[in-house]
């Protein structure tokens, strides 16, 4: 397929970012926000069934961590630093 052979014009511009790459960059704020919200949602919610609320709960908490980490690791390669997947890992299983 294109997209896996990097043969898409939709990602691959030939000078600079396309189109779409762009307006991807410029929507990912509202997405995460509303990842997040939907997070929220759910630890709310995990506070309103006495049995599976923990595991709900906890499931926010991965969800959380996880975005929390691509946020990292974006924010770090964009100045240019190769984040630690071996620290990320870490951290996360720990968290669990």
């Amino acid at each position: 397929m294109a997209w896996r052979q990097k043969d898409c014009m939709m990602i691959l511009g030939r000078v600079g970012s396309s189109v779409f790459e762009r307006q991807l960059m410029n929507a990912a704020p509202l997405m995460y926000r509303s990842l997040l919200d939907l997070v929220r949602i759910m630890e709310e919610s995990s506070q309103e069934c006495g049995k599976c609320g923990p595991d709900l709960w906890s499931y926010a908490q991965q969800i959380r961590t996880s975005l929390l980490n691509e946020l990292i690791q974006s924010e770090l390669a964009e100045v240019g630093i190769k984040a630690d997947n071996s620290t990320v890992s870490q951290r996360d299983k720990s968290d669990i």
